[in-house]
């Protein structure tokens, strides 16, 4: 497997916000400004330029990031065309469904596949409707899978990429708990596949409240994107390379460790 090109790197000049070296006790800094930015883009998504503001506050959950003091890095970026596909990665936290839009911004537009409980957050249930998510129960494969295949191929056919994390829930990468849903929906829809490796444990599972956990500032953010590729009668193949590139990139970070 060849190293794929570096799009995008935190430069070294980059410092810490004192703002997140005096809250730093209950990373207060960070999920405020993070809060914030949501709540602001959510009330400006009713305009005709929603997806542009959609990037920008994006953006600005990045420069959040790299306020803490963290680094970022893209590679690969060449590798997702411009033209709409299915981009199936793995799922540690709420940051890459915030962040990625921005990372993509030169490429694709993108709207998500999530769980249905999303739509009960307060202010981010606005966004995520607005780019015309697909919702899923995480319960009943059979009833995802059929509304993936019905409502994705329209999102599809306006220019729109999808991203699915087919982890049943985020943490750890599981090959055994990674569905062919993805697939299904690219070969239904007759668009590429591009696999995403993605590093998000800066952002880490809280206790009490699992979407406010620590920041984990030593751990940089990485998203790596794959060769993409088309499936035709080679559906299992395609899954398993994407399981295999996800594994490799996740190896590499120190991110996983396959079972022996």
């Amino acid at each position: 497997m060849t190293d794929l090109k570096l799009d995008y790197k935190t430069p070294d000049t980059r410092k810490r916000s004192f703002w997140d070296k005096l809250f730093r006790p209950f990373n207060a800094y960070f999920y405020s400004r993070s809060i914030n930015t949501i709540v602001q883009c959510a009330r400006k998504m009713d305009d005709n330029n929603y997806y542009d503001l959609f990037i920008k506050h994006c953006g600005m959950i990045i420069d959040g990031v790299e306020a803490t003091g963290a680094k970022m890095e893209v590679y690969g970026l060449e590798n997702v065309p411009k033209e709409p596909c299915v981009i199936i990665g793995n799922h540690m936290s709420t940051l890459e469904t915030i962040t990625l839009g921005h990372s993509l911004r030169d490429r694709t537009k993108v709207a998500f596949v999530i769980k249905e409980s999303l739509m009960k957050y307060p202010y981010f249930h606005i966004i995520l409707k607005k780019l015309g998510c697909i919702t899923v129960t995480r319960t009943n494969p059979i009833q995802d899978l059929k509304k993936i295949l019905r409502e994705g191929p329209a999102l599809l056919e306006k220019g729109i990429s999808i991203i699915v994390f087919p982890q049943h829930t985020r943490g750890e990468f599981d090959p055994e708990d990674f569905s062919s849903i993805g697939c299904k929906l690219a070969k239904r829809a007759k668009v590429p596949v591009v696999p995403l490796a993605l590093d998000t444990r800066l952002w880490g599972k809280g206790k009490l409240i699992s979407d406010l956990g620590p920041v984990n500032r030593d751990i940089p953010v990485r998203y790596a994107f794959g060769e993409p590729m088309t499936i035709e009668k080679n559906e299992k193949e395609v899954h398993a390379k994407c399981l295999d590139f996800i594994g490799h990139q996740l190896e590499k970070w120190d991110a996983y460790t396959p079972k022996a």
